[in-house]
């Protein structure tokens, strides 16, 4: 395998991963919704279940946001890679 078929190996790959962002952040953009309309309706129980849905939410959240600067950086260590090889 050429430098050149590395190079475009992992600009197809790179090009997987702006993919997977787009979905990502379509996922998170949804979500956000989703924890408004959840936290409006939850808002004042203390219900034992409604303490969970919030807890699920944060971890929802959370995971979408790791799973985007999981992407970043995979993106931008690929993109080192290639610089480096000239």
């Amino acid at each position: 395998m050429s430098i050149g078929d590395v190079k475009a190996v992992i600009g197809e790959g790179n090009h997987s991963l702006d993919q997977a962002t787009t979905t990502v952040e379509g996922i998170g953009t949804a979500l956000k919704d989703v924890i408004r309309l959840v936290l409006a309706t939850l808002d004042g129980s203390e219900h034992e279940k409604a303490e969970e849905a919030r807890g699920a939410l944060v971890a929802a959240q959370r995971e979408v946001d790791l799973t985007l600067r999981t992407i970043k950086r995979a993106k931008d260590n690929a993109s080192t890679f290639v610089a480096g090889l000239g």
